[in-house]
């Protein structure tokens, strides 16, 4: 009988085109008056095949002609499959904006946890243990140079892939004996656009016979001070909640919509990805702090609000009903971050203000269905 788990260790061929050529045609007006075309070409060169696609039978091929920039340098299990390459891609929208040692771990091109810390090993213990169950055979993805303590802090744990812009002295040695782990080197996530008024070319994607061409989802919130005039709460929120709200904000961009983020102290609490309706998103992420894998669990039980005491929600949506309000005034979080933009927006906020919650309308959306 064949071994129906072969399949996933095993290259899927396919026939792949040597590269990828997309002319896009412009009319431009001269001083004139004069109506020509200009063509614009973009070439996407071959990075490598993938060991699959979105599944075992579906072949894949990765092409790029931009940042951020992948090398594997250590294979395993026939290679990536185009899921952990997407799941690397994901990770890098989130990471570009932080410069502190920032960790995120990825699943189904979603974060199960995100933390920004002092040393990289530190951001991968918090990340891990936003989640562990969903991070549980993900892929781990770091801002800086990976060393030592990181590969010991992984022993023990089933990760993917490992990817970071470096590897210290010894690291590549100590982990050619996993061998399914894939390691891969990436360089250009800080140079990654993250602005409103940064430069862009349109993401493609295509379903069937159709293509879609959109420019990429970019902020206006640069900093902290950029929240304040959107202040919408009687209680202004502190320096803190600030940081909490606009961190989880940017987290919150790259998780599939409906999409919830809980955030405190420099990492992710709970993340509520991919939900039809805002309230179970908010619900998932409450629910998956209440599992967090911490030793100081037990000491918080008895705040029965699973150390969400102070913590900020960020909302790829609107609120379109007080319910989630409610939840999360009951569970102790204090910052809440969102669009605006409900026919109920007063009552939202008079839902805040009965908990003494502060709250910001971003007055931007940030939903993601990749």
């Amino acid at each position: 009988m064949t071994n129906i788990g072969d399949m996933y260790r095993t290259r899927t061929v396919g026939n792949h085109p040597k590269r990828v050529r997309i002319i896009e045609t412009f009319e431009v007006v001269d001083e004139n008056g004069k109506k020509e075309d200009v063509d614009v070409v973009r070439e996407y060169e071959p990075d490598y095949l993938l060991r699959y696609g979105t599944n075992p039978h579906q072949p894949s091929a990765h092409y790029s002609n931009g940042l951020p920039k992948l090398s594997e340098i250590k294979t395993g299990k026939s290679g990536m499959s185009q899921t952990n390459v997407e799941d690397i891609l994901h990770a890098c929208e989130i990471l570009k904006y932080f410069s502190d040692p920032a960790c995120a771990i990825m699943k189904h091109l979603n974060p199960s946890g995100v933390a920004v810390r002092s040393t990289p090993k530190e951001a991968l213990e918090y990340a891990w243990n936003c989640d562990y169950q969903a991070a549980f055979g993900g892929v781990a993805v770091f801002n800086k140079p990976v060393d030592m303590d990181v590969v010991n802090s992984t022993k023990g744990h089933y990760i993917e892939v490992i990817c970071a812009p470096d590897f210290e002295e010894g690291v590549l040695d100590s982990l050619q004996d996993r061998g399914d782990l894939r390691v891969v080197q990436v360089s250009g996530i800080d140079k990654l656009p993250k602005y409103v008024g940064d430069e862009v070319q349109p993401n493609i994607k295509t379903l069937e016979g159709h293509l879609f061409l959109e420019t990429p989802y970019l902020t206006k919130f640069r900093t902290v001070e950029d929240l304040l005039p959107h202040v919408v709460s009687e209680r202004k929120p502190s320096e803190l909640e600030l940081r909490n709200m606009l961190n989880a904000w940017y987290v919150c961009s790259s998780v599939r919509s409906n999409g919830i983020v809980l955030w405190k102290d420099g990492y992710s609490l709970g993340i509520g990805t991919g939900q039809q309706d805002r309230i179970t998103a908010v619900e998932q992420a409450i629910e998956k702090n209440r599992n967090l894998n911490w030793k100081a669990r037990e000491k918080n039980r008895k705040r029965g609000s699973y150390i969400l005491f102070g913590a900020a929600i960020a909302s790829d949506g609107f609120f379109p009903f007080v319910d989630s309000i409610e939840l999360c005034g009951k569970a102790g979080i204090q910052a809440i971050i969102q669009p605006g933009g409900s026919k109920r927006d007063e009552e939202v906020i008079e839902a805040a203000n009965k908990y003494n919650m502060s709250m910001v309308f971003t007055g931007e959306r940030c939903f993601s269905h990749h």
